[in-house]
């Protein structure tokens, strides 16, 4: 009884901080800050349509909409068995042109901020909206692999790879945008992306090089890739234990890989780019994989949007995702994504 007692005071206790425990950061832009919209992204992302992107039958229906299968041949090398992008498509079932919000996977880890960010926003927004959730089986970094790499020229062949696979994410992304603007119901206006930890780092990526968003949410994301790479734990610091013990690489050398391997897609190259009127950015005060320079860089070039901070790590922040958060920054992202993606907003509003 008193195990169980305990158990559910430390329950409450998660789910009020998840609502209390994060600061709001709002100030205006940098003074020097001047947003340039993007007359050419750069070449390393640029793409052609491999293939139509195709719908299936609906496998599922709700009071708003129809749920469909969806899939297309990826722009770039992405590591699906059939080099396929997959995902759900909620197709609003009322006609005339609707905002579409493109939900991008936490890849081959879990499924659960993604399904209910896409499920939760398909019926709250209801007819008015559509929704794609990008599913993401095939992993950008298969880390088990990267950490028992046997040797030096084997790692690297296999990190080559996760670059490309990062680029192909990003074309991917740029391609289901040409595709809503071909497509009746979708308001190529008003189409908004929501990125999760590496799904952040691409969206914001992509961002810098696309103009086309009119709303992106981009949580426990960062700039500086290759300071994420050189300090991030867990699973990426298992890869880096394994390099550095076992293949006999200096810190130095490891981050100087991953700053030329990750370059081109790093935030920081591609400053003015962004605009913070269309950006919000939720991270972690005490985030155990983006270091706080890193999350500082993207903050500071994408010209300080809003920001909301959670007073926690960076695994334990995506519980404010759900009940036991109280659902706290599922209900910060709706309302972010109702205010960008409105049909009545003028372009370049005031924050």
């Amino acid at each position: 009884m008193r195990a169980t007692l305990k158990l559910s005071a430390a329950l409450l206790a998660l789910g009020c901080s998840g609502c209390a425990l994060h600061i709001n950061r709002d100030p205006p832009p940098p003074p020097n800050f001047v947003y340039e919209p993007i007359v050419a992204g750069d070449p390393h992302f640029a793409y052609t349509a491999r293939g139509a992107v195709e719908l299936g039958a609906p496998i599922d229906s709700t009071r708003t909409h129809d749920l469909l299968p969806l899939s297309f041949p990826s722009g770039g090398h992405n590591g699906h068995p059939q080099n396929l992008v997959e995902g759900l498509y909620f197709r609003s079932k009322e006609p005339g042109a609707k905002r579409l919000v493109v939900v991008m996977p936490i890849w081959g880890t879990s499924t659960y901020p993604p399904d209910k960010i896409s499920h939760g926003y398909a019926r709250r927004a209801g007819k008015d909206t559509n929704v794609i959730w990008v599913y993401g089986t095939a992993p950008v970094f298969p880390w088990a692999e990267l950490a028992t790499a046997p040797t030096e020229e084997e790692f690297m062949a296999m990190a080559r790879d996760s670059a490309d696979r990062y680029s192909a994410a990003v074309m991917d992304m740029r391609r289901i945008m040409d595709w809503a603007a071909t497509r009746d119901e979708i308001d190529a206006s008003r189409i908004g992306f929501v990125g999760f930890s590496m799904s952040a780092l691409v969206t914001a990526t992509m961002l810098g090089n696309d103009s086309r968003p009119a709303s992106a949410v981009l949580m426990m994301g960062a700039a500086n890739l290759a300071d994420i790479f050189t300090t991030c734990g867990d699973k990426a610091g298992q890869v880096r234990s394994h390099v550095m013990h076992d293949l006999g690489w200096s810190i130095e050398r490891y981050r100087d890989f991953f700053r030329d391997l990750f370059g081109p897609a790093d935030p920081v190259r591609y400053a003015g780019h962004y605009d913070p009127d269309k950006i919000l950015m939720i991270d972690a005060m005490f985030d155990d994989c983006m270091p706080e320079t890193a999350r500082a860089a993207l903050w500071e070039v994408t010209g300080h949007p809003k920001r909301i901070t959670m007073l926690y790590k960076h695994r334990s922040s995506f519980y404010s995702l759900t009940p036991l958060g109280l659902n706290f920054t599922r209900r910060k992202i709706y309302q972010f994504l109702d205010q960008t993606l409105a049909d009545d907003k003028p372009h370049g509003a005031e924050r």
